[in-house]
């Protein structure tokens, strides 16, 4: 249960009550399928992913005197559609990675990307910081991106980096059912893009 926190010490580690809590449910800045029922002693109770919700509350408050709670909600929800990016300020250096915007730029050929878009080339950009791709990885990558685009389903993605006999691979996946591996595939990166989608929108201002 190290990985969960009870509502109870949520609400002692934090400082916040009872009604912040579930106000923040109702304005969407705290996902409802974080709020975990479980059997216990006294009947049920509620539960969170630990690490997730307190990064969250910490964030909220944070923000909450800067920001009106309906843009907040906005910046931290994790939903990747229906906003669009001009390329020329996603590939600003300090937004992405630039040798790796700078490929899909090229390859896509687009004025303006989608927020998805955005999403998996910082996820991609920064496995190529990293070491994890190389600029031939994302060339080829580049060249198959609009049919992921065409695929892809409003829903919770991760993002992973594989390694197979020596050759770098991805692998775009809903979070939920986990995927199960074949042992020759070694996961090098796993990126939530979620996550990713919460700090494009914090560091480009999206209100």
């Amino acid at each position: 249960m190290d990985e969960y926190i009870s509502k109870k010490d949520l609400l002692a580690a934090t400082g916040i009550s009872y009604g912040q809590l579930y106000r923040w449910k109702r304005e969407n800045l705290i996902p409802e399928e974080w709020f975990i029922k479980r059997s216990s002693y006294t009947g049920q109770e509620t539960y969170f992913p630990r690490e997730k919700i307190l990064e969250r509350i910490d964030k909220i408050q944070q923000l909450k005197d800067r920001y009106p709670l309906e843009d907040l909600a906005r910046m931290l929800s994790p939903e990747l559609t229906g906003i669009t990016y001009r390329v020329s300020k996603v590939i600003r250096e300090d937004i992405v990675d630039g040798p790796t915007a700078a490929i899909f730029q090229r390859k896509l050929n687009k004025e303006f990307c989608s927020f998805w878009e955005a999403c998996v080339i910082k996820a991609l950009g920064t496995a190529r910081f990293r070491g994890f791709l190389t600029e031939a990885d994302l060339e080829r990558l580049a060249d198959g991106f609009e049919d992921w685009e065409k695929n892809y389903k409003s829903g919770a993605y991760m993002l992973f980096v594989m390694k197979c006999n020596g050759i770098n691979t991805v692998v775009l996946s809903a979070k939920e059912p986990p995927i199960l591996l074949d042992r020759a595939l070694t996961v090098v990166a796993g990126y939530d893009l979620d996550q990713i989608g919460a700090e494009l929108k914090s560091r480009m201002n999206v209100f």
